[in-house]
């Protein structure tokens, strides 16, 4: 699905927002992408989405190798990403049904299938009630829950959420990443970007941890004995950070960069 090969991204100020990232990312998975400000993180999606070029390696997804995507082929890509935004980013004057709609009308949907699609996504984000509200008359969980479901109106095959849950409160946030949960278990790869450490342990996802522009950590959390239930990483790279190669133990999880700490600490989510 998603294949990073040796990318660098340096900007013409000379700032290197990504150095030689190499990863893969399968159909189907389900990936937390995780970092401190200016990580790299913002970079890393700006690269899936076109937005910009690498310096140096390659970005392919799916059959789209986007080094060398033309003019014309760039909206057929964009087609099979459903993206969603911390701001929200719907269309004020228009109702919901419309909001979902219009992400179908730009490609040509007919009307019939409008109408039967954004009536089952607005079931599916539990929404139905709230088809001609404005945006300015929802809460920011339910402007969130539109903005997924027209991020899905055309079926895409990756969605992407860019800090999904920043504006909303701890619970709508459990809520709004069940949701991404379902989809993934539906067969939609899904990558997400976030600061939230308790969402990331609450859930037993692949986590690619951005540090300096560089991948530290790519995998996993898992409970160890050893620890009294400690999550802890284990990932290749995450035991090269450390220094560990057989295995990935408490003093790594100290050794290894701070944001990688925060995240294999012990804390239910709320």
């Amino acid at each position: 699905m998603i294949d990073f090969r040796g990318v660098t991204k340096e900007y013409p100020n000379g700032t290197v927002a990504l150095r030689d990232v190499s990863l893969h990312i399968a159909p189907r998975e389900f990936v937390f992408v995780v970092g401190a400000s200016g990580a790299g993180k913002s970079t890393f999606l700006k690269l899936l989405l076109h937005e910009e070029l690498p310096t140096a390696g390659s970005v392919r997804v799916g059959r789209f190798e986007l080094n060398s995507l033309t003019r014309r082929q760039i909206p057929f890509y964009r087609r099979q990403l459903g993206v969603v935004f911390q701001d929200f980013r719907l269309i004020g004057n228009m109702d919901v049904y419309d909001n979902i709609a219009f992400a179908m009308r730009v490609v040509g949907a007919r009307e019939k299938l409008i109408r039967e699609r954004v009536d089952y996504l607005l079931r599916l984000v539990g929404l139905p009630h709230k088809a001609h509200s404005r945006p300015n008359e929802l809460s920011g969980g339910e402007q969130q829950r539109v903005a997924i479901a027209r991020a899905l109106a055309n079926n895409p095959d990756l969605v992407i959420a860019d800090e999904p849950t920043g504006n909303i409160d701890p619970r709508m946030s459990q809520e709004l990443v069940d949701l991404f949960v379902r989809l993934n278990e539906a067969g939609t790869t899904v990558l997400m970007v976030t600061h939230a450490h308790d969402l990331v342990r609450h859930y037993n996802k692949r986590i690619i941890i951005l540090q300096d522009g560089e991948v530290v950590a790519d995998g996993g959390l898992k409970p160890s004995a050893q620890t009294g239930g400690v999550q802890q990483a284990v990932s290749p790279a995450a035991r090269r950070v450390a220094g560990d190669t057989q295995t990935w133990s408490v003093s790594a999880v100290a050794a290894a960069p701070p944001y990688y700490a925060a995240i294999s600490q012990q804390t239910r989510y709320r």
